[in-house]
C-alpha cells in the first residue's frame, strides 16, 4: 500500500507538472548561416590585378593567382567551375558580364584545389572585376563523361550570361 501512495503521488506530481507548463512566443529568426558544401557558391567581384611579364619570345604576359577556397578537389573532380569577368565591349564601351573562357584573346584559366590561375598574352585585364562559381557534384549529373546541371551542359552554362546562370541555379526545380 505505501507503494501504491508513493506512485500515485509521483504521477499526481507528474501530470501537474506537464499540463502547467505553457510554451512561450516564438523569437525572431537567427541570421542565416554561411553556405555548406552542398550549396553553390559564387565569390564576391575580385578586381584583377594581374602581374605583367615577358616570356622568352618577348611577348607579354599578364597573370594572376587567385584565392578561391571553395574551389576543392570534390568540386574538381565531380563539380563544375564558372568564371565571369564584368568587362567593357571594346566597340560600344558598355559592360557586359561574360564567362571567361568565352573572352576573345589569348586567355587561360586553370582551377586548383583553392586556386584559379588566369593568364593573357595579349592583353591585361587589371582592374576588371572577375567572379568565379563553384557548383557541388550533388547539383551535378553526370553521363556519357558529360557533366550538366538541370539539363544544362557546362558548355551551356558558359555561353549563358551570369544573371541567367544564377536564376536557373537558384530555381528549386
Amino acid at each position: 500500500m505505501k507503494i501504491f501512495r508513493i506512485l500515485l503521488v509521483a504521477s499526481v506530481i507528474t501530470v501537474v507538472g506537464m499540463t502547467s507548463c505553457s510554451k512561450g512566443d516564438t523569437g525572431p529568426a537567427g541570421p542565416a548561416g554561411p553556405s555548406g558544401p552542398d550549396s553553390v557558391f559564387s565569390s564576391q567581384w575580385i578586381i584583377l590585378q594581374f602581374n605583367g611579364s615577358k616570356d622568352s619570345n618577348g611577348d607579354s604576359l599578364y597573370d594572376e593567382t587567385i584565392n578561391a577556397p571553395s574551389i576543392t578537389k570534390a568540386i574538381l573532380d565531380s563539380g563544375i567551375v564558372l568564371a565571369y569577368v564584368n568587362a567593357a565591349d571594346p566597340t560600344s564601351g558598355q559592360y557586359f558580364v561574360k564567362d571567361v573562357s568565352s573572352l576573345p584573346q589569348f586567355f587561360y584559366e586553370d582551377f586548383s584545389v583553392g586556386s584559379t590561375y588566369i593568364s593573357s598574352f595579349s592583353t591585361n585585364l587589371s582592374g576588371t572585376p572577375y567572379r568565379y562559381v563553384t557548383i557541388p557534384g550533388n547539383l551535378v549529373t553526370t553521363t556519357a563523361n558529360r557533366r550538366t546541371v538541370k539539363g544544362y551542359t557546362q558548355e551551356e552554362l558558359r555561353a549563358m550570361p551570369y544573371e541567367q546562370v544564377q536564376q536557373i541555379l537558384s530555381n528549386k526545380n
